[in-house]
């Protein structure tokens, strides 16, 4: 299951918690940041659809959640840093974890930035935030 807006820039957000979805959607959205999201379940989910693109449509950004079903966010981050065509795409992990150890494992890894789950809403506008960076005129 995806659902996409329109832009330049394009973020794949795997992440199993549907309610992360939207709040991710909705403060993308309030902070005026246009960019195609492109929304999947799991790390097997996001091997799939990258393998299914032209080099050109590689997303700007994937963030990556590190508790999923079936491949997780270290699992799908080891890989994609692994693979030549994937290792470029900037990684930023999104969880609820805050152990410093999940955080030193995945930068240690490639992520380019370990960030945790906002207790509210409004807390995801510095998530947000982060992305800019990494994104290509999508702002």
């Amino acid at each position: 299951m995806s659902q996409t807006t329109t832009s330049t820039s394009k973020i794949l957000y795997a992440d199993d918690d549907h309610d992360d979805h939207f709040f991710l959607r909705e403060s993308i959205s309030s902070f005026g940041l246009t960019a195609e999201i492109v929304y999947l379940s799991d790390g097997d989910q996001v091997i799939c659809y990258l393998e299914r693109l032209d080099q050109s449509a590689l997303p700007s950004l994937i963030v990556l959640d590190l508790n999923m079903p079936k491949r997780n966010g270290k699992q799908t981050l080891e890989y994609l840093k692994k693979q030549a065509r994937y290792a470029a795409i900037p990684v930023i992990i999104l969880s609820t974890s805050d152990n410093r150890l999940d955080q030193e494992y995945c930068t240690n890894r490639g992520a380019v930035s370990y960030l945790v789950k906002p207790g509210q809403f409004s807390g995801y506008s510095d998530i947000v935030q982060a992305f800019i960076p990494y994104l290509q005129g999508g702002f």
